[in-house]
């Protein structure tokens, strides 16, 4: 499960690098600044889900550790 949650942190990571150059891209562009405001916000969100997953991911991974400990003990 680690892994699936590892895959799915580089995607959201790279989703959320991507945004923010394309945010870069439109910026200087006064009609379209907006769009580039838009792109900024859903990376941050994008970047903190990231976070997220990462944690989850960690968590994961110990809770395997301890469950694979206690059936040893078994």
């Amino acid at each position: 499960m680690g892994t699936f949650l590892q895959a799915d942190l580089d995607a959201l990571q790279q989703l959320s690098t991507d945004l923010q150059a394309r945010a870069d891209e439109v910026a200087g562009v006064d009609a379209i600044a907006p769009v580039a405001d838009a792109y900024l916000f859903m990376a941050g969100r994008i970047s903190a889900l990231a976070d997220a997953t990462a944690h989850t991911a960690r968590l994961l991974g110990a809770a395997d550790r301890d469950f694979a400990a206690a059936l040893h003990r078994i």
